[in-house]
């Protein structure tokens, strides 16, 4: 995987140029392929995400939380189906380099969920509890129609 991206900077927000390149061993493209074929129900049972878990540390991404809470007071999981680790990447936002990937001694945090230590482009999805019963309701009518 390999390309340069490129957001104009519309609407107010900043103008973002990021070039990529990730690949795949062998093994991230096996799991690649069994994690792609489990159902979503699998994201479930603690035991099941804690094995997903101790696989990412296992593949060098250090202690990853796939779920936990985030400072909103919202709780979930991060459920990537395929993983490719980054080798090389260089964005700048609004003129201002932001430097190479690094890979970090320490995962950093969003809330109680840890992000991987190095590199990784995951593509997935996530599920996190709606706290607003207002907004619960609405959400829940509108997915009701897409069904």
């Amino acid at each position: 995987m390999d390309g340069p991206c490129h957001f104009a900077g519309d609407d107010g927000f900043p103008a973002v140029d990021w070039t990529l390149t990730a690949s795949a061993t062998r093994l991230l493209g096996l799991l690649n392929g069994i994690s792609g074929a489990l159902p979503l129900a699998t994201w479930r049972p603690r035991p099941l995400v804690r094995a997903r878990e101790r696989m990412a540390r296992a593949l060098g991404l250090g202690e990853i939380r796939l779920s936990g809470t985030m400072p909103s007071g919202h709780t979930g999981t991060l459920m990537p189906q395929r993983m490719y680790f980054v080798d090389d990447a260089h964005a700048v936002i609004d003129g201002v380099d932001l430097g190479r990937p690094a890979r970090l001694t320490e995962n950093p945090r969003i809330g109680d969920v840890t992000l991987p230590a190095r590199g990784v482009l995951a593509i997935g999805q996530a599920a996190w509890e709606i706290l607003d019963p207002a907004e619960y309701g609405r959400t829940r009518r509108e997915t009701a129609r897409d069904l």
